[in-house]
């Protein structure tokens, strides 16, 4: 008997995979892997509407202004495998 086709709707798949990078499941490199499957997964739908890191979200922003707003944003974005998917 053949099995049926199933199809996982991308929002679904985007919002588990923006909870594993924002939680604690794994290091770095595994939420880098998260990352890159992600993105092949929403081009290919064509619904990358891009991403931020989390540490910018979450108090870079502000240490930033606060800071002057130098050109150098790297020190206020915090891990930069911590991300969140629009």
């Amino acid at each position: 008997m053949a099995r049926k086709r199933t199809t996982v709707d991308v929002e679904t798949i985007r919002e588990k995979a923006n909870l594993a990078l924002a939680g604690d499941y794994g290091d770095a490199s595994y939420r880098a892997g998260v990352a890159s499957l992600l993105e092949t997964v929403l081009h290919a739908a064509n619904q990358y509407k891009g991403f931020n890191y989390l540490g910018w979200l979450n108090g870079g922003v502000a240490a930033w202004e606060a800071a002057g707003r130098p050109r150098d944003t790297e020190p206020f974005l915090g891990d930069q495998s911590r991300r969140v998917y629009f």
